[in-house]
């Protein structure tokens, strides 16, 4: 990774059986000034618990030599305070990897300066996790698996992951929408990603294809257009404020972004298609991402480790 750059790989996974979640999140961050950090991130999400979600991060030196991260695996311990987790996570199937930004040649152009991809779009996930001292069983989530890289956050974003639609169970939808800063201005909101359907995968947004998105942290709609025209997504989000999770994303060239995750979110989408009628789905399994730069009214950060 060069000077001023980050790398990460996290999962977001959903128990099928019940409203727990989990979101592990492992991080390289390499300031423009200053010594690289690594952070490990552990949320996990339990509607059956009255607490509100747990989160536990710990910064490192260097990635500690017992942990992994990656498409198969996911390993790791944190400790903060008097907060301990831990994770051992095998993740299996799912369908070929997912690179959404479009043009492909946008991955070796300057801009954006964040990439992307999902290198499981849609996985299962089983193995052994431990939080504040209790044991959370994880056997046969649901959820996908996330690798961003850049030099710089973007200046919003949201992010999006779906499965488990009742009338549709196969069906998946990775979605990212995002707008940058060029010099003192800022882009429309950019559209990019995939919905899985009857076995197809149909590619969304792209540059040039007009996206309409109000996006806050708490909930979303827009309108996506299919990045061949034929086809346009009409969806939107809704989370419990108390399931939101507020944390400081540390940007390599200084600053930071908040973001606001909810681990468990409300999904409906409807596909519009020519010469078809229209299709509508719903989840209540879905992740879902705000970041932002902008000052955000009633969103504070919790108050974690810097890295």
């Amino acid at each position: 990774m060069s000077v001023g750059g980050y790398e990460s790989w996290f999962v977001s996974a959903r128990d099928p059986a019940s409203r727990r979640a989990l979101w592990i999140r492992h991080t390289r961050h390499r300031p423009s000034q200053g010594a690289e950090s690594v952070a490990l991130w552990c949320t996990v999400i339990d509607r059956g618990q009255p607490q509100p979600p747990a989160v536990v991060k710990q910064v490192f030196s260097a990635f500690p030599p017992d942990a992994a991260a990656g498409p198969a695996h996911f390993r790791g311990q944190v400790s903060m305070g008097q907060h301990t987790a831990r994770w051992d996570l095998a993740v299996t199937g799912g369908p070929p990897p997912l690179r959404p930004l479009r043009p492909p040649a946008l991955y070796r152009a300057p801009l954006p300066r964040t990439k992307l991809e999902a290198t499981v779009p849609d996985g299962q996930l089983t193995g052994r996790l431990e939080i504040g001292g209790r044991e959370v069983a994880v056997s046969g989530w649901r959820g996908t698996v996330g690798h961003n890289w850049g030099s710089e956050h973007a200046d919003s974003w949201v992010w999006l992951h779906a499965a488990d639609f009742g009338t549709a169970p196969e069906a998946w939808l990775e979605l990212v929408l995002a707008r940058i800063r060029i010099g003192p201005a800022r882009s429309p909101w950019t559209a990019m990603g995939a919905l899985s359907l009857g076995g197809s995968r149909i590619a969304l947004g792209g540059l040039g294809r007009r996206t309409t998105v109000d996006a806050r942290p708490d909930r979303l709609t827009a309108v996506v257009p299919s990045a061949r025209a034929r086809l346009r997504l009409q969806l939107s989000v809704a989370t419990d404020h108390n399931d939101l999770v507020a944390v400081p994303y540390t940007d390599p060239r200084g600053g930071t972004r908040t973001v606001a995750h909810a681990a468990l979110a409300a999904l409906e989408l409807t596909v519009h298609r020519l010469g078809r009628p229209a299709l509508t789905l719903s989840s209540r399994r879905g992740g879902y991402e705000y970041g932002t730069s902008q000052p955000g009214p009633g969103l504070v950060p919790r108050a974690l480790p810097e890295g």
